[in-house]
């Protein structure tokens, strides 16, 4: 009776096997985690586009009616109150951007009849992601599932290439409020309570002219972040808030 060989790997040819496979996998892990944070941000950067879309556009539709920009203030001419105490987002005072968002998405009526946003083609969905979850049913808008700090007492004169959405993981005290030498190399700051998203591998910003920028830590500095322009934000002698920055649970005054 013949018998048959049975062959399989033995035990050195499989850690062989195992080394190789080891190998190729810290070879490609670097260009791997790039691929991932580079699509991570372009969706990011769409999601940001979008909110800058629906605020641009309910802006344009209240303008030839009389109504304020529905840009977050956080303090109004003549000693405006709280969104309690106001009718319209145009007369409300903010101090975080997850108070803004949830009065935008009008979050106290999510769910009924009369619901009803400030703008189109908003909803908690756009704050989130690259690991900030979405939040879900009622109740207020935490930091927990807002990805996005935002700019505040935003005017028209100002340049567009300021940044007006930046993701919760920069410090947006490092921007500048006024920048007069373009080619200021600091580095931005990492927030030290936001990881996500991004964690200090990366960032997006939606500039107030609309174009979307997305960044490495490499290149994360004052001259990348304003393409070596110089601007103002601050009007002299006048009375109007200074332009800052609402991120998901503080304020964040940019630099001089």
């Amino acid at each position: 009776m013949k018998t048959k060989n049975r062959q399989g790997f033995t035990l050195v040819e499989l850690l062989v096997v195992i080394g190789i496979l080891g190998i190729l996998s810290a070879a490609l892990f670097p260009a791997i985690s790039s691929a991932m944070l580079r699509a991570n941000q372009t969706a990011v950067g769409a999601r940001g586009r979008d909110i800058y879309v629906a605020i641009v556009g309910a802006n344009t539709e209240r303008e030839p009616l009389g109504l304020g920009n529905v840009w977050p203030k956080t303090q109004q001419e003549g000693g405006g109150g709280s969104a309690a105490e106001n009718q319209d987002i145009a007369s409300m005072s903010f101090q975080t951007s997850s108070d803004y968002f949830y009065e935008l998405y009008d979050g106290q009526k999510v769910g009924q009849q009369d619901h009803s946003p400030y703008i189109a083609g908003f909803d908690y969905s756009k704050l989130a992601g690259a690991g900030v979850r979405a939040k879900s049913g009622t109740g207020k808008l935490t930091a927990e599932n807002n990805m996005w700090t935002i700019g505040g007492n935003v005017r028209d004169e100002m340049e567009d290439i300021i940044p007006i959405l930046v993701t919760r993981n920069i410090n947006c005290t490092s921007l500048k409020k006024d920048l007069q030498d373009a080619s200021v190399n600091t580095k931005l700051e990492w927030h030290g309570t936001y990881k996500a998203p991004f964690s200090n591998k990366g960032f997006v910003m939606v500039r107030k002219g609309g174009g979307i920028f997305t960044g490495s830590a490499k290149y994360a500095t004052i001259n990348v972040v304003y393409a070596n322009q110089s601007f103002r934000t601050s009007i002299q002698g006048g009375n109007s808030a200074e332009f800052t920055y609402l991120g998901p649970n503080e304020l964040q005054q940019p630099g001089s």
